[in-house]
């Protein structure tokens, strides 16, 4: 359970005062698990190191903020506009993050294992390292993506729009990626496997015609 205190705090000090004691305290690491905080502006917001297990920050306005190596296991970013913020080392496993808006968001090498992502805005975001693990991307936009060596392995890819997205080194293995759209095979090819991924059958054949090793089982 949150720190009713850190809870308070920030509810009523908003972000000036929360960022003045984060810079001053002494005291343990912030706690604001499981806590409602929904549809609040917390832009330039320092979360960074913050137990965040479980908070609901749907609908909230987290431009800027920084959420360094932050723990959102399980947390409902659901509609949140996180443009430019920091999420860099954060664990977002198991986070709902339906629709969000993702642009230009660093996210390296962040554990977004089982994170439901589905319609977020993923425009020029950081994901290089990632744990996407069993992630649902499903109608993302991934438009200038960096997704250099993420793990996608068993991720839900199904409909996104991967427009000059950079995969370079990605493990893609068996990610389902019907129906991505403005995917460019010269990118793609640059990806590590596609051990048993799912293709449109038209991509699929130009992939194995030109880089058939891409299908191969992976070396362990």
């Amino acid at each position: 359970m949150a720190n009713p205190e850190h809870v308070d705090l920030l509810i009523k000090g908003g972000v000036e005062e929360w960022n003045k004691f984060r810079r001053n305290s002494q005291s343990p690491q912030a706690d604001l698990s499981g806590a409602d905080l929904s549809g609040y502006d917390f832009t330039n917001l320092d979360l960074s190191h913050a137990n965040l297990e479980g908070v609901d920050l749907s609908d909230a306005y987290l431009f800027r903020a920084n959420l360094t190596e932050a723990n959102l296991t399980r947390a409902n970013l659901t509609e949140a506009d996180i443009l430019e913020a920091n999420f860099i080392k954060a664990n977002l496993s198991y986070t709902t993050m339906i629709r969000v808006d993702l642009s230009a968001t660093g996210l390296i090498a962040c554990n977004l294992e089982g994170a439901n992502l589905e319609g977020a805005n993923l425009t020029k975001a950081s994901l290089p390292w990632a744990n996407l693990t069993k992630a649902n991307l499903s109608q993302t936009k991934l438009h200038l993506t960096d997704l250099r060596e993420a793990k996608l392995i068993q991720a839900n890819l199904q409909g996104a729009s991967l427009q000059d997205a950079s995969f370079t080194g990605t493990i893609l293995q068996e990610a389902n990626l019907l129906g991505v759209t403005n995917v460019s095979i010269d990118l793609l090819a640059k990806s590590k496997t596609l051990y048993l991924a799912q293709l449109d059958q038209e991509l699929k054949d130009q992939l194995l015609k030109d880089h058939p090793h891409l299908f191969e089982t992976p070396h362990s």
